[in-house]
């Protein structure tokens, strides 16, 4: 394909190049002929590569166009579509919902991300907000309405390591027992998140139909979302996974006294009163009516948050000499690895333990080198917490 410069009538701009593709004549005036044939050779270089674009797409603004995006996804979950509605409504419409496509700039994308770390806005949630802008542009990018993607390159500071906070059993006895005195029925609540490994989600979501009371099962298929405008909504559980679980009796036979009050099939688990009465527990309300209050009363950290009991029930499991398999089982990881990652500092004692199972079972049977005496030494128990 070629394309043409000529000179015209015109005062200021007398060189125009032009080219034509897809059945439309491109063209450009100059002051100099050497500019125009500069831009002729780049914008003919770029159409040989496949990296034109048509500098007139992209008028439209990111609102119209992520109703688009979002209406038109295919494979994902309706917890995940919602949840990228809620990260568009609160994050990133309010800043890039007027500008055009093409008018978005990686620099305003960086400006940003960086004005939502100062806001004090977790990385996690940072980096979500800039993955829904960064996912629906590059579909602009491949339908040719934008040249390239400008949140590409973009940085995020990361978060600095949140420690892990975990409850010995003697703590969670004392939590259960405060937050039943708050709102009763919260202290089943607890006592089944400290020592089950369910997320909050999979907690208002369990109905009584995925309790077996006399195997001790529990099936957890269904986890619940609250979300911007349209409530509580459910879907699958993270990773898509079904597990089951079995509870320590200390569980099992208070949950079942419960369920005799539960109609069957019901939720487990319903707010007590207000408007969302009988329905889905909600965080916010549990949170500021329930958890800190009774994580006051019980005197314990009060930076314990609820998912900490996840890693309480991880804490419990490993004391108790569960194996990194049936943990990841248990919480719902998707691969041991990520579970020997989050607590390999809990099965560093098993480790040791294993260490000094071995010199007591083996130790008698090799030979000490010469000039060195071999000792058995007692392992130093750590001492209990609270």
């Amino acid at each position: 394909m070629a394309g043409s410069i000529q000179r015209i009538d015109r005062r200021g701009r007398p060189w125009r190049a032009r080219y034509r593709v897809a059945g439309v004549e491109r063209s450009k005036t100059f002051h100099r002929r050497d500019d125009a044939e500069r831009w002729l050779r780049a914008e003919l270089v770029k159409v040989d590569r496949g990296m034109w674009h048509d500098p007139a797409a992209g008028g439209e603004t990111y609102r119209h166009w992520s109703e688009h995006w979002l209406g038109n996804l295919r494979g994902v979950k309706d917890k995940t579509r919602n949840g990228y509605k809620s990260l568009l409504d609160s994050r990133v419409l309010p800043v890039f919902g007027d500008v055009e496509l093409r008018s978005i700039t990686h620099d305003q994308v960086q400006r940003w991300v960086t004005a939502m770390s100062a806001e004090g806005l977790s990385a996690s949630r940072i980096r979500q907000a800039r993955q829904v802008l960064k996912a629906s542009l590059e579909v602009a990018v491949i339908g040719g309405k934008i040249a390239r993607n400008p949140v590409a390159g973009v940085k995020i500071d990361p978060d600095r390591p949140r420690v892990q906070r975990f409850l010995d059993a003697s703590q969670v006895a004392r939590l259960v027992a405060a937050a039943e005195e708050h709102q009763p029925g919260a202290g089943l609540v607890v006592l089944l998140l400290a020592y089950s490994g369910l997320r909050w989600g999979e907690l208002v979501a369990l109905r009584a139909s995925s309790i077996d009371v006399a195997r001790r099962r529990v099936t957890v298929s269904v986890s619940a979302t609250e979300t911007a405008g349209k409530g509580i909504v459910t879907g699958r559980p993270k990773n898509h996974r079904l597990r089951a679980l079995v509870l320590p009796r200390l569980v099992i036979e208070p949950l079942a006294a419960h369920l005799a009050t539960v109609e069957p099939g019901g939720l487990v688990f319903t707010t007590p009163k207000g408007r969302h009465a009988g329905g889905e527990l909600r965080g916010a309300a549990f949170r500021a009516q329930v958890w800190r209050p009774a994580v006051a009363s019980a005197g314990l950290d009060p930076d314990l948050r609820l998912h900490d009991m996840r890693h309480t029930a991880a804490s419990l499991m490993i004391s108790a000499g569960a194996s990194v398999k049936a943990v990841q089982v248990a919480l719902g990881h998707s691969t041991a690895l990520i579970t020997l990652n989050t607590y390999t500092h809990l099965f560093d004692e098993d480790l040791e333990a294993l260490a000094d199972a071995l010199d007591a079972r083996f130790g008698d049977t090799v030979a000490a080198p010469a000039g060195h005496t071999r000792t058995r030494g007692t392992r130093q128990q750590p001492a209990p917490v609270g």
